[in-house]
C-alpha cells in the first residue's frame, strides 16, 4: 500500500469516526503525496475533494469551496471535463453550497453531475 493510500484511508476513517480535524491532517498529507507523483496525477484532485469534504463537515465553507473548485479544475484538466470522477466532486460541492444556503448554485452543480452521468 502506498503512502497516499494510507493517508487517504486514515482520512476517510477519521471522517467516518466524526473526527474531521484528524481527517483534515491526513488529507493534507495525501495531497502532498499525490503532488509528488507529478502534476497529472488524478489522486491530487481526489485528495483535494476529500479535504473539502472534511472542511464541509466542520462547517468551514470558506475553506471547502476553493478546495472543491481546485479539485474540479484539476480533475477536468487531467481527465477531461466530462470524466466520471467529477460526479462525486460536483455532488459534494452541491451539498456544501446547500448547507451554506446557496441552493441555486447547488442546483447548477447537480446539473453538471447529471449531465456527466447521462453521457
Amino acid at each position: 500500500m502506498s503512502s497516499w493510500e494510507r493517508y487517504n484511508i486514515a482520512g476517510q476513517q477519521a471522517l467516518s469516526a466524526g473526527k474531521p480535524l484528524d481527517a483534515e491532517t491526513q488529507f493534507k498529507l495525501a495531497i502532498k503525496e499525490a503532488e509528488s507523483m507529478g502534476p497529472n496525477e488524478p489522486k491530487i484532485a481526489t485528495s483535494m475533494s476529500a479535504l473539502a469534504n472534511a472542511y464541509r463537515q466542520q462547517g468551514k465553507f470558506a475553506d471547502a469551496e476553493p478546495m472543491y473548485k481546485k479539485a474540479v479544475e484539476t480533475m477536468s484538466r487531467i481527465k477531461g471535463p466530462t470524466c466520471q470522477e467529477l460526479i462525486p466532486i460536483y455532488d459534494n460541492y452541491a451539498k456544501m453550497l446547500r448547507a451554506a444556503g446557496r441552493g441555486p448554485e447547488a442546483d447548477k452543480m447537480d446539473a453538471k453531475a447529471r449531465a456527466i452521468f447521462a453521457r
